[in-house]
């Protein structure tokens, strides 16, 4: 029975840990965004085929009874039938115009979930870095309160005065409500991935924090290819483009109709065409200026969005290095603070060459350094995932 448990143990521990790519592949089928352009898609399918259907044929009938003032009363009826029937180059103006509209809601759709997926990798080392923190914090205040319990016994024999015990005791209620306080941001952090992963399965699971990006002061990246959005706009210009070759045809649709009447024993047989004029009306002129002007629009748009994109790339890509420039500097301080400066001042504090007052302030700013470390990380990364999303990059580089 102990060797079952013993087993048991390790299997827990792996199952209540998820990385970062397990939480994007969940993702990716059971996120409601997911689910929704998945529906999204079977949904302008559908009507894509709705737009390739021919219209129904349509039949009427009619019957009279006619009683004349002399004689007997007569019967009268008619059966019709009639077929609307698209020109076929109109037709195939409709079902692609409507194609790429729907290829183009589909692309901004996916536009949306590739900045949930960036804002969900922010939000997984943002909450890494909170819990790196505690971790760090605890270590020290752990360390203190050792320190603290040591004093306290030198207080006793007198070997300390009481005010620098009361500094210490001070000290100490300041790391305890600081370590709280950090406990409280690693907790606001995790809720906050939650809310924007919204799956239930990823609730009361550790994050492994181990698949956490490197830092490194330049990317290669290829900035080449257009942007979804771009392809969305792209779609958008050949939709009215359609829509123009639709509006330039010389009649839209033609009705072709049968009819058989029977009027007091006088049988009829009447086929019937029916050509709508277009020439006679402005309508189709002011449809395609009105597509003409939206294929305008949209290409303006699609340059902004061009020089936009590719002047944010620019901007963010300085903004990395300043990142990863600042975090080395602030590395580099800190191992000195805590290899070099430190340990002097602890000795120094131990041997009664530095005061209480000193001690603590260079403890203060030891993890002022820590506290900018970390800070310098979460800029680092909200700039790394910004630059993801502008280049619409899926995976690590």
């Amino acid at each position: 029975m102990k060797i079952y448990i013993l087993l048991a143990i390790p299997f827990m521990a792996f199952a209540s840990t998820v990385n970062l790519n397990e939480i994007l592949q969940k993702l990716k089928y059971e996120h409601p965004m997911a689910k929704s352009i998945q529906a999204y898609e079977y949904a302008y399918s559908a009507e894509n085929r709705v737009k390739s259907a021919s219209k129904p044929l349509q039949l009427s009938t009619q019957a009279t009874s006619a009683k004349p003032n002399l004689g007997k009363s007569q019967y009268e009826y008619s059966v019709k039938v009639q077929q609307k029937i698209l020109n076929p180059s109109v037709k195939r103006s409709i079902i692609k115009s409507t194609a790429y509209q729907n290829d183009a809601e589909i692309l901004k759709l996916k536009h949306d979930f590739l900045i949930l997926e960036n804002n969900i990798r922010l939000l997984y080392h943002i909450n890494c870095l909170d819990k790196r923190i505690i971790k760090q914090y605890k270590t020290s205040y752990l360390a203190f309160k050792n320190l603290y319990t040591k004093k306290e016994k030198a207080y006793k024999y007198g070997e300390i005065s009481k005010k620098e015990l009361i500094q210490l005791q001070i000290e100490l209620d300041r790391l305890q409500s600081e370590y709280k306080h950090y406990e409280s941001e690693e907790k606001t952090s995790r809720d906050n991935l939650q809310s924007n992963i919204l799956l239930p399965y990823f609730e009361g699971k550790m994050l492994s924090c181990k698949d956490t990006y490197a830092v490194t002061d330049e990317l290669l990246l290829n900035n080449t290819q257009e942007s979804l959005q771009e392809r969305s706009l792209n779609k958008k210009i050949k939709s009215v483009e359609s829509d123009f070759s639709r509006y330039n045809a010389l009649f839209d649709s033609f009705t072709l109709s049968a009819s058989y009447d029977d009027e007091i024993g006088t049988k009829r047989y009447i086929v019937g065409l029916s050509v709508p004029l277009n020439f006679t009306t402005s309508l189709n002129r002011e449809n395609r200026a009105v597509a003409l002007h939206k294929k305008s629009a949209f290409e303006y748009e699609k340059e902004g969005l061009r020089l936009k994109r590719a002047s944010k790339i620019k901007l963010l890509k300085k903004q990395l290095l300043q990142n990863s420039q600042d975090i080395r500097l602030v590395t580099s301080m800190l191992k000195r603070y805590e290899d070099e400066l430190m340990p002097l001042i602890k000795r120094g504090y131990h041997l009664g060459e530095n005061s209480a007052i000193e001690y603590l302030l260079s403890q203060r700013e030891m993890w002022k350094y820590k506290k900018d470390l970390i800070q310098h990380y979460k800029n680092y990364y909200k700039t790394l995932f910004q630059l993801y999303s502008v280049l619409e990059i899926k995976d690590s580089l």
